[in-house]
């Protein structure tokens, strides 16, 4: 009788190879909400780094997301919605920090860069300082620029 339950949980594990960047994570398709669309956001910097690709750490300083460079698109690049504002269009968060490398240099890489190589390549104090989410799912949000000016409250 006891067999059962343990064999149920057992079933239910990850099987993501522990320390595996999270962008290689999948969960199971029934646990995943069926209609979810990830809202947009917006975010302000420490200073313009919005042709350098930006990696993310979590709370301990482990890094927990970067592109691989074959992920790297002229779409991945932010969109300028002025007064210091940009449109997130490669997936960064509050806890994400930039690299020296430029989507085209990054894009062009011919490996996924190690930890190692990427922590080498933060940019000391390039941090993200302001995030917003937005109304609009992400892959509306670019057909919505001046509605999210308005909500940012961006003048013209």
């Amino acid at each position: 009788m006891l067999l059962l339950p343990a064999l149920l949980l057992g079933a239910c594990r990850s099987h993501a190879p522990k320390g595996m960047p999270v962008y290689f994570k999948t969960e199971p398709a029934a646990s995943r909400p069926m209609n979810f669309m990830p809202k947009a956001t917006a975010f302000k910097m420490s200073g313009d780094y919005s042709d350098n690709v930006a990696v993310t750490f979590g709370q301990d300083g482990r890094l927990v997301y970067y592109p691989a460079p074959s992920d790297i698109s002229k779409y991945s690049r932010p969109i300028d919605l002025g007064d210091g504002w940009w449109l997130n269009r490669q997936g960064i968060s509050a806890n994400s920090q930039f690299t020296k490398w430029t989507f085209d240099e990054y894009a062009a890489l011919d490996h996924v860069p190690s930890a190692e190589e990427i922590k080498a390549a933060i940019i000391p104090g390039a941090r993200i300082t302001v995030m917003r989410q937005l109304p609009y799912t992400i892959s509306n949000a670019p057909s919505h620029l001046d509605e999210i000016k308005k909500e940012l409250g961006i003048k013209d």
